[in-house]
């Protein structure tokens, strides 16, 4: 299911669901995250100064798939823009 977040609380919200449907507590979700029961507790509840990577593991962790859409027209783009986009999208690990 695919839709846009808006703000920390609702990245949280999502982040809780999905824990719920998959049957884990806090505590199993924290730990296979790399990360404490006080911080994944902090993002379920929509707290806007947790640390993006830690959040990316938590997601990540959950099999939640984190994108983006750039208002980049790629046509737009110099050479020297593509390559550096390019580098940018092979740096990322499919």
């Amino acid at each position: 299911m695919k839709f846009p977040i808006k703000d920390a609380r609702q990245l949280g919200k999502v982040a809780k669901l999905v824990r719920k449907t998959q049957g884990l507590d806090q505590r199993s979700t924290a730990s296979l995250s790399s990360n404490g029961t006080t911080f994944l507790s902090d993002f379920e509840n929509g707290k806007t100064t947790v640390e993006l990577g830690r959040v990316l593991r938590v997601l990540d962790s959950l099999g939640i798939m984190v994108t983006i859409d750039a208002p980049i027209d790629q046509e737009s783009l110099s050479n020297a823009q593509r390559k550096q986009l390019s580098q940018i999208i092979d740096d990322i690990d499919l």
